[in-house]
């Protein structure tokens, strides 16, 4: 356990660091901050002998009409994010656009409605959602009951708060990554984020699966209860495409073959810290999305 002087004052304005303290000791297995330091050691290292089917092969369901740069966002996040091969199962109208914008990715046609998903047993991980439309919740039920490593945004978690017997489909193999409007579509509305966060733990246990809640202190929440607070990132991320980078970073660590809960906090970690790193060279205001997935390989670059 952390102590209570190790708690950031501004975590959740209003509320005592050692009320905050008292509840996760009592409600949970413990928690943490995550430091950069502390993941860059928990970096797998690379075998200088590997080659491209030892680093995982993703897959991104994303895009539609209009929304095809999150299917771009996504796959390319993964790419930076170390994966060896990553497909992209994206609307015909969107192919060509991510073909120009990302020449190493590989890609399938999905037709509108479809409810048929390509054989998931060549991928070591899925990531669903990005901008992948309201006419893709056949996908959604076919990819929970499949056995291969999960994470569920943006889209994708609209239509899952639309059908809630599907949580109880969810598992330790799953991570959901809301914000917090995305959050209280799944559960109901919350007063605070003091109060959100108990809900927040609570879902985790009871569906037993890994709940990522983006926010100034990006809180990963775990089946056991523990609880990860990420320190990393700034309000510059606060920007259209940026939570599509993060779902393609998640996904990628899952393909390459990290548990989902390390997945969801060592990605929320590299997320933010890269968004500091543009930020810094960029500025807050200007910061975009893109900027963040090239600032990836600077981050994996300066702890070599």
């Amino acid at each position: 356990m952390s102590s209570p002087a190790e708690i950031p004052a501004d975590l959740f304005p209003g509320i005592a660091r050692t009320e905050l303290h008292s509840f996760l000791e009592k409600e949970t297995n413990g928690y943490r901050f995550l430091s950069e330091k502390t993941v860059r050691q928990k970096i797998q290292p690379r075998d200088p002998a590997a080659y491209k089917h030892q680093f995982g092969h993703a897959l991104i369901i994303a895009g539609s009409e209009g929304k095809g740069g999150a299917a771009v966002l996504c796959a390319k996040a993964a790419l930076r994010t170390g994966c060896g091969l990553v497909t992209a199962w994206v609307p015909r109208n969107v192919q060509q656009a991510l073909l120009v914008a990302l020449p190493e990715a590989m890609t399938l046609t999905r037709n509108a409605g479809q409810d048929k998903t390509p054989d998931l047993s060549v991928y070591q991980s899925i990531g669903f959602g990005p901008g992948a439309g309201m006419d893709a919740a056949a996908v959604l039920r076919a990819l929970l009951p499949a056995e291969r490593p999960l994470v569920i945004d943006a889209d994708g978690l609209t239509l899952l708060s639309q059908d809630r017997q599907l949580y109880m489909q969810l598992s330790d193999r799953v991570v959901l990554t809301p914000h917090a409007g995305e959050f209280d579509r799944l559960t109901a509305p919350h007063a605070s984020a003091w109060e959100r966060l108990h809900t927040q733990i609570g879902f985790s246990k009871k569906y037993a699966t890994n709940l990522l809640l983006k926010g100034r202190y990006t809180s990963v929440t775990m089946p056991d209860g523990s609880v990860c607070f990420i320190t990393s990132g700034n309000s510059g991320m606060a920007t259209a495409g940026s939570g599509d980078v993060l779902t393609g970073i998640i996904t990628s660590l899952l393909a390459q073959g990290y548990a989902a809960a390390d997945a969801a906090c060592i990605g929320a970690c590299i997320h933010g810290a890269a968004g500091d790193m543009a930020a810094a060279e960029i500025s807050m205001q200007g910061l975009i999305a893109s900027d963040i997935t090239e600032a990836l390989g600077k981050w994996f670059a300066a702890g070599e």
